[in-house]
C-alpha cells in the first residue's frame, strides 16, 4: 500500500561516496566499473561510469515508475542544489574532488523510455559548496526541504490499484507522505483492523538496506524529523495517521531495535 519517492540527489551522493576515498581519476573509474551494474534498490542502476577529460560520468538507469525524468527536467536546478547539500553533508568526499580538481556529470536514463536528464557539478560548483548553508542545522533543514521539493515533482504517483501518493508535506517536526485510499476496494472497518500490521510492514522497511530508506532516515535524523503516513478515504475522507516520532526514527538510524524486532526475536 504504499511507495516511496525518492529523490535523484540522493541517488547521486551514494554513487559518489562509493569513489570519494580513491587516488586518481583514472582508478576511481576502474574501481566503480568493477562493481557495475549496481543495484541502488527501487531508484534504478548505475550501469557504468566513463571519464571524459577532467569529468567523471555517471550513468544511471532509472525506475520510472519512481522517478519521473520528464518532471525533473523542469526543476534541473533544484536537483543540482540537492546534490550540492549532500556534498556539505560529506566533507571528506567533498575534498577528495576538489583536490582532483575535477567535474561530474550525472546521466540518469529512464530504463523504459530511454529519456535522459543530465545534471552537470563543476569543479567551482564543488568549491563553493561552504557558501550555501551557514551552519549543520540549516544543512539539515535545506536538505530535507529540498527532498520534499523535488519528490512533489512525481505526483500524483498511483502506487496500486486502490492507493495514490498526493503530496509529500513538512508538518512541524514531521516529514508526511499523504495518500487518498479509494473506498470503494478497502473500507474503514478495514483499514483500523489493518493499521498495526501497516505500521509494522513500514518499520520494517525504514530499517532495511533499500537506499531510498537509507537517505531518507539519515536525512530526517539530521534535522531531528519524525515521519508521518496519512492516509484519507476518497469518499468519506475519514483520516488515518501512521506516525515515528523524531526519536523513533533516530533509534532506526542507530540500529537500536525496537519492539517490534525483540517480538520477532523472541518467537
Amino acid at each position: 500500500m504504499r511507495k516511496y519517492v525518492a529523490s535523484a540527489l540522493f541517488m547521486a551522493l551514494w554513487v559518489t561516496m562509493l569513489i570519494g576515498c580513491v587516488d586518481s581519476l583514472k582508478n576511481q573509474v576502474e574501481i566503480i566499473n568493477k562493481q557495475c551494474p549496481i543495484d541502488l534498490g527501487i531508484l534504478g542502476e548505475v550501469t557504468h561510469v566513463d571519464l571524459d577529460d577532467r569529468t567523471i560520468v555517471y550513468h544511471v538507469s532509472t525506475n520510472p515508475s519512481v522517478l519521473n525524468i520528464s518532471r525533473l527536467k523542469d526543476h534541473q536546478k533544484d536537483v543540482k542544489q540537492g546534490i550540492l547539500l549532500n556534498f556539505s553533508n560529506d566533507r571528506a568526499t567533498l575534498a577528495n574532488f576538489i583536490a582532483a580538481k575535477c567535474n561530474l556529470r550525472y546521466e540518469y536514463t529512464d530504463s523504459q523510455s530511454d529519456e535522459r536528464l543530465i545534471i552537470d557539478i563543476s569543479a567551482e560548483d564543488l568549491k563553493n559548496v561552504n557558501a550555501l548553508v551557514a551552519n549543520p542545522q540549516e544543512l539539515a533543514r535545506k536538505r530535507v526541504e529540498n527532498f520534499v521539493t523535488t519528490g512533489r515533482l512525481q505526483l500524483p504517483l498511483h502506487v496500486d490499484e486502490v492507493t495514490t501518493l498526493d503530496d509529500i508535506i513538512i508538518e512541524g517536526d514531521n516529514v508526511g507522505y499523504v495518500y487518498t485510499l479509494d473506498e470503494t476496494a478497502i473500507s474503514p472497518d478495514t483499514i483500523r483492523e489493518r493499521l498495526g500490521v501497516l505500521r509494522e510492514n513500514i518499520e520494517r522497511s525504514l530499517r532495511g538496506e533499500d537506499l531510498s530508506m537509507i537517505m531518507l532516515v539519515d536525512a530526517l535524523t539530521n534535522d531531528h524529523k519524525g515521519l508521518i503516513y496519512r492516509y484519507f478515504l476518497n469518499k468519506s475522507k475519514e483520516r488515518f495517521d501512521i506516525t515515528f516520532t523524531p526519536e523513533e526514527i533516530e533509534k532506526i538510524m542507530l540500529g537500536i531495535p525496537s519492539n517490534l524486532e525483540l517480538n520477532e526475536h523472541m518467537n
